[in-house]
């Protein structure tokens, strides 16, 4: 079996945009609270020149960030669009104002500069696609080659009297002796 060149393009060109590109992404710092009084004074905090990792660990409701302090990565689209929209507009280092979504009051920090989205080259994954397309191949081949012998025994094979194969009716009585013809 082969897998030829056009294929493996067909098959890359239609699958792209899923398994072979990457969003735009940015490491940012967040605090979530609940309230925009508390958002406020954590602002008024920033402004003073408080840590920022530090309110992060100390405030946020946000469990899994704020033990890094506040630290995450987002992909462009995966988050609130109120979130999502304010993460990009930062500057790097720009800390934003109280920002509300529907899981709270967000205070966002820009850590760097946004990682535009990629998309990996066909030279790069075509041996992968490649022996992915030859593996289903194979298994589409021996999937149809057991059929075929499923479907040429049937009527051959006949079981003792009693006996009824698993998977054929819902009476499950079993013997271990089975009789072909030919």
């Amino acid at each position: 079996m082969k897998v030829s060149d056009s294929e493996i393009q067909k098959y890359y060109n239609e699958n792209a945009a899923t398994q072979y590109t990457t969003l735009a992404s940015r490491d940012v710092r967040h605090i979530l609270v609940s309230s925009k009084a508390k958002a406020d004074a954590l602002e008024a905090q920033l402004k003073a020149g408080a840590s920022f990792a530090a309110l992060a660990k100390k405030n946020s409701t946000d469990t899994l960030s704020a033990v890094k302090g506040g630290k995450l990565t987002v992909q462009k689209g995966k988050t609130v669009p109120e979130f999502d929209k304010e993460a990009f507009r930062l500057k790097t280092n720009e800390i934003s104002k109280p920002i509300h979504t529907q899981y709270g009051w967000h205070i966002i920090q820009a850590l760097g500069p946004v990682k535009a989205a990629s998309k990996q080259p066909l030279a790069q994954v075509k041996e992968t696609i490649r022996q992915n397309l030859l593996q289903s191949k194979k298994t589409a081949a021996f999937q149809k080659w057991l059929d075929g012998v499923k479907k040429d025994f049937a009527k051959k094979v006949s079981y003792q009297a009693g006996y009824v194969p698993a998977g054929t009716a819902t009476d499950t009585v079993t013997s271990p002796t089975a009789t072909t013809t030919g």
